[in-house]
């Protein structure tokens, strides 16, 4: 929506929001649109104007010029449908009593109420604020005003959903939004309905959403332009929803995704940090948050001047949800004073805060006056049966009091005494608070407990308590995390049924006499807790975790380089620093491949990445799909660095690389421990295929020094191609660990078979096979390789042109080529033969149809006569070339108008 349309929907809002209020229109002026958009005044004058020689809106003489719009433009119906709802919620309106209503928040709140009174049900809104700016809040106040003047019924549904959730699963972020329809993917036994059918008649808050993908984005899109939208899979029905769109980020207005947003969403609202808030509307928060406490504990609250101030000053980056989360800690803290009977009321002291809030005093000179025009009383005292901010009450389910009070009846069961249980609780209690308040800050631990069982954690801190007391030192969290994971590890292999080999178990035991013998107390507490047996071989890898520590400090310890690949812009560097956060180092480094980079780019960025990490010992990639699988065997020919790469990358995949890594394992080693926790790639390993039985005569042999992974991956690769070629060949991926290993494979495959082609990252011995790099089969040249075995010149013309379309039309021209080749193998068979000549112009001339048609931009001719007539006097061929090109239409979604075949006909009869 361009901005003027934006100008004219905003006088239309305010007008009608004056006719129900008043029961007439008397005009807005340019200011009051201004503001209310947050655009320049100059600009929303030219574009009133505008409007006004348009004949869209009236205005006034004389000062202030005041804009309308035409009565006949406003749905008068809808409008006294809800002006009597309207006028009786006056004197109690929802939104006009959220905290800054009147002052910073005037006018998010005037646009957010013209919003939701635009007829039928509202415009579209985008959210923009930082972290903890109250976004969702405002959002759901939305709803309840909606529902208050009758726009929206009692019980519309208020669906939220935030897109950062899923935003490294693409498929799933859709799914779970729009639905999935049955046999989509495995697993989808059956249709599912999405938040967009669940939010039906009410209102979609999408939270994040510039962490919606791209074919999300356009299907959000189209639910906006059109009202319809598509399960995941679903290709011919669309589902009608009447919904209101209300979408919140924390992205910088002036990025290039969020533009994108805002020319498609009318409504733009703005919400300021807490530190762009008045300090009135500071004190009314504190104590809407005091009062929400009081009603849990269900006694006052009593606050000293001192503590007011501090909560007033201090730096609150996260915003409302940080004040929230601090003010419910130091209650937590008093709480326990009072309820041991120390106190007999609930008093908060200053050492109840968190010391970044109590630094907030040092501020109270540079704003003492501001402060003093509040009036603080030297005690607030907050009452449970004080009235809350309809803006801020809160939905929480969890009570930490009770938690509390639970933790305290437990401890007194167990004979201890007051002053170790208050001192106990003491300790717990921020933890309990941090955890409860985990979307300000994650803990560590509630991360691990993710990936791997509480109770095999609880196992492992068993140990190392045992270990730090018997080998006196103690243990970093690092090898709590890591041990845990290990342990899992092990006790999932073990279920499966997979042996544990570790060939230096006796080398360990003489090395480190003291940690062996202590890491024995392990497999006891396994077989305590769980009932499972573990080999001696486990031992001298727990042995390994109680010295890794010394290990790491070493410098001169080289150790295998992890380096995780991925697609998106932040994919890679988000489940690094996961890891990181885990494992209390920092040893895999993340690299984001944007979609819209160059493979070329990636690929030299990727090299000198693998030299920098490289330690001596070589490096494992792990990667996600498409051409960073190949990267690798590319990277090792130009650097002899060994490399190993792992397609399907996981969160855990990383984790046992980076600790394998930290343990000083080989690459042989890290690259066998990933590859045996993923059971994807175990089950396409156990698919390899023995070419010496039922393998066709003809052979394509792909082969990977990297993992057998990106074989696997290039024969399928490989296979798409001479599928769509109908060559009768079969493909056999192996996988290599040398030189010499990779000769006598091909050689012996080549006394069984006739091998085509090799796909490798190393030329083999045999001179007389025909070779392909990765990189050529990326690149085409193995495409082209098999046309030119399997077909005539015109089908390698055709392959060549892909470039001409990338560059000439705005169409997918891989698709588009091949359908192509089907489409002129289709005439051929007809016997309609086209020259080269012919064949450029068929492809240039249709290419460029689609991208009209699908854009919008086809024009259609005002006389048939010549359509007719070629219809009508090369009837055969016309139907043929209609035929033919029906698979295309289908698979570009679009529909051939008559004069496209006609056109083609003339160029094949030169009429």
């Amino acid at each position: 929506m361009k901005r003027y349309q934006k100008v004219y929907e905003m006088v239309k809002s305010l007008c009608i929001q004056q006719l129900e209020q008043t029961g007439k229109i008397k005009g807005v002026c340019a200011k009051e649109v201004a503001e209310s958009l947050d655009i320049y005044r100059s600009n929303t004058s030219a574009d009133l104007n505008r409007l006004v020689r348009e004949g869209k809106l009236k205005k006034t003489t004389g000062k202030p010029v005041l804009y309308s719009v035409n009565m006949d433009d406003i749905d008068t119906v809808n409008v006294h449908k809800t002006s009597e709802k309207f006028n009786n919620a006056l004197e109690q309106n929802i939104i006009d009593k959220i905290i800054g209503a009147n002052d910073s928040l005037k006018t998010a709140v005037l646009q957010a109420k013209a919003a939701i009174m635009y007829p039928p049900m509202g415009l579209h809104t985008l959210l923009l604020g930082e972290t903890g700016t109250g976004k969702s809040m405002f959002a759901e106040v939305m709803l309840k005003y909606a529902k208050q003047i009758g726009v929206f019924d009692d019980k519309a549904p208020f669906i939220s959903f935030n897109c950062a959730d899923y935003a490294h699963n693409p498929q799933l972020l859709i799914s779970q939004l729009f639905g999935v329809k049955k046999g989509t993917y495995t697993g989808a036994d059956r249709d599912r309905a999405g938040l967009v059918g669940k939010a039906d008649g009410g209102i979609l808050f999408l939270d994040e959403v510039h962490r919606l993908p791209p074919e999300g984005q356009e299907m959000l899109f189209y639910l906006i332009d059109k009202g319809l939208y598509r399960r995941l899979g679903e290709i011919d029905t669309a589902h009608k929803a009447q919904i209101l769109i209300i979408c919140a980020t924390t992205e910088n207005p002036e990025s290039a995704l969020l533009a994108t947003f805002m020319r498609r969403i009318p409504m733009v609202i703005k919400l300021p940090p807490l530190r762009k808030r008045t300090f009135s509307e500071r004190l009314q928060l504190i104590r809407a948050f005091f009062t929400a406490e009081s009603g849990y504990l269900k006694t006052d609250i009593h606050v000293p001047a001192n503590s007011i101030k501090a909560l007033m000053l201090y730096d609150c980056p996260n915003n409302i949800g940080q004040l929230k989360s601090d003010i419910k800690l130091s209650c937590a803290k008093a709480f326990i004073h009072y309820i041991s009977g120390k106190e007999n009321n609930l008093y908060i002291r200053s050492e109840d805060l968190p010391e970044y809030v109590r630094n907030g005093l040092l501020h109270y000179k540079e704003y003492r006056d501001k402060l003093e025009k509040l009036k603080l009383d030297s005690e607030m005292i907050f009452g449970a049966s004080e009235d809350k901010s309809e803006a801020y009450k809160t939905t929480d389910t969890f009570n930490i009091y009770e938690a509390i009070e639970e933790k305290r009846s437990l401890l007194k069961k167990k004979g201890l005494a007051e002053k170790d249980i208050d001192l106990i609780l003491y300790l717990d209690i921020e933890t309990a608070i941090k955890k409860y308040m985990s979307k300000l800050n994650e803990q560590n631990m509630e991360q691990l407990y993710k990936v791997v069982d509480k109770k095999v954690v609880e196992v492992a801190r068993t140990f190392l308590a045992y270990a730090s007391n018997k080998l006196g030192k103690n243990f970093s969290d690092r090898v709590l995390y890591g041990i845990s994971m290990h342990v899992s590890s092990t006790l999932e292999r073990i279920k499966a049924g997979k042996s544990i080999l570790n060939p230096h178990t006796e080398e360990i035991k003489k090395s480190y006499p003291a940690e062996f013998s202590t890491a024995t107390k392990m497999p006891e507490l396994i077989k305590e807790n769980f009932g499972i047996d573990v080999p001696q071989d486990e031992i001298g890898f727990i042995t390994m975790f109680l010295i890794a520590e010394d290990y790491t400090k070493k410098k001169d310890s080289a150790r295998v380089g992890v380096l995780v690949a991925m697609h998106g812009e932040s994919t890679a560097t988000s489940m690094v620093d996961v890891t990181a956060k885990l494992l209390g180092e920092r040893h895999a480094v993340g690299y984001n491949m944007p979609l819209d980079k160059k493979p070329e780019t990636c690929l030299e960025e990727l090299t000198q990445l693998v030299t920098k990490i490289d330690e001596g010992k070589g490096v494992i990639i792990l990667v996600d799909m498409g051409s960073l699988v190949f990267f690798g065997d590319i990277i090792h020919e130009r650097t002899g660095i060994p490399i190993k790469t792992v397609e399907m990358v996981s969160t855990p995949m990383v984790l046992e690389a980076s600790r394998k890594a930290a343990m000083m394992s080989s690459l042989d080693e890290v690259y066998d421990a990933v590859v045996n926790l993923s059971p994807y790639i175990g089950r396409l390993y156990s698919n390899s295929i023995d070419y010496s039985n039922g393998i066709k005569d003809d052979v394509i042999v792909t082969a990977c020094f990297t993992g057998e992974g990106a074989a696997l991956k290039m024969k399928g690769m490989a296979e798409e191609i001479i599928e769509k070629t109908g060559c009768k060949a079969d493909i056999i991926p192996i996988d290599i660990a040398s030189i010499e290993e990779y000769n006598r494979k091909i050689s012996q495959i080549k006394q069984e078979k006739n091998i085509i082609a090799v796909i490798s990252s190393v030329k083999p011995q045999d001179k007389t096979l025909t070779y392909f790099s990765p990189k050529d089969l990326i690149k085409g040249k193995f495409k082209s390789f098999v046309y030119s075995k399997q077909h005539d010149k015109n089908i390698e013309l055709l392959d060549q042109m892909r470039e001409v379309i990338r560059e000439n039309a705005n169409i997918d021209a891989e698709k588009y080529i091949d359908e192509f080749i089907a489409f002129y193998k289709n005439l051929k068979a007809h016997n309609i033969n086209l020259n080269e000549d012919m064949l450029a112009g068929f492809v240039l001339h249709i290419a460029c149809a689609i991208e009209k048609i699908q854009t919008g931009n086809f024009k259609h001719r005002t006389d048939y006569s010549q359509t007719d007539f070629l219809k009508k006097e090369y009837e055969e061929d016309f139907y043929i070339i209609k035929s033919a090109l029906q698979s295309m239409a289908k698979s570009f979604d679009i529909k051939f108008p008559d004069e496209i075949y006609a056109n083609l006909v003339k160029v094949i009869h030169f009429v």
